[in-house]
């Protein structure tokens, strides 16, 4: 009788084991699965330190290097191609894109060996963009952030045939692009001895550095 009390009781709780163990294993893959609006929330959170770190460096350019002869492209028209392309990518598709209030056009092309690196042949590059006019830019960028994000389905085709994948992976692409060239800029301004560029974590600026 001891003995077959003591076998049950080793069944219960072997039983009873295994279902915690198994509403572990449920709640850990449940609470491992990241939602859309979590990851809209981070998407948003990396533009804006891109976009900071953008300002920033914008904020410290000289007024004798912004429009400087001395590259190929000067200082705003890296600028203004970052933010072209930032705004046209957070869209639908090429034709949902709707320029900046007085942009220049064609100043979105860099010039290159590429047809697609260079304004229309019809289209001729005039002048160039205020400080003031690429800092309201970021503004407008930033400002419709969340919503441009969570217009699409992450999961959905990113919109553009020359970028056959999700709007995640665009997302991403996008945030990668003004980076890259935000880092163009800062060494530039590093060669000319100017300093004080802090690494943006996440959307909250971070301390002096």
């Amino acid at each position: 009788m001891k003995k077959t009390l003591i076998q049950g009781a080793i069944v219960v709780l072997t039983v009873f084991s295994t279902a915690c163990n198994n509403s572990s294993n449920q709640t850990t893959k449940s609470e491992s699965k990241m939602d859309n609006k979590t990851i809209t929330d981070i998407l948003a959170s990396q533009y804006r330190a891109s976009l900071g770190m953008l300002r920033q460096a914008l904020e410290k350019v000289p007024e004798e290097q912004w429009n400087s002869e001395e590259y190929n492209n000067p200082n705003w028209q890296i600028a203004y191609h970052i933010l072209w392309s930032a705004k046209l990518y957070l869209g639908a598709n090429p034709e949902s894109y709707v320029p900046f209030d007085n942009a220049i056009e064609g100043a979105e092309s860099l010039r290159g060996s590429q047809d697609w690196e260079n304004p229309d042949e019809n289209v001729t590059v005039e002048g160039f963009q205020t400080k003031d006019e690429l800092l309201s830019f970021i503004d407008e960028i930033e400002r419709n952030l969340k919503q441009n994000i969570e217009a699409l389905p992450l999961d959905r085709d990113s919109g553009f045939e020359w970028y056959p994948y999700s709007r995640l992976e665009l997302h991403l692409n996008n945030i990668r692009h003004i980076q890259h060239h935000t880092a163009q800029i800062i060494e530039r301004l590093k060669a000319k001895e100017i300093t004080g560029f802090s690494w943006w974590a996440d959307q909250n600026p971070p301390q002096e550095w």
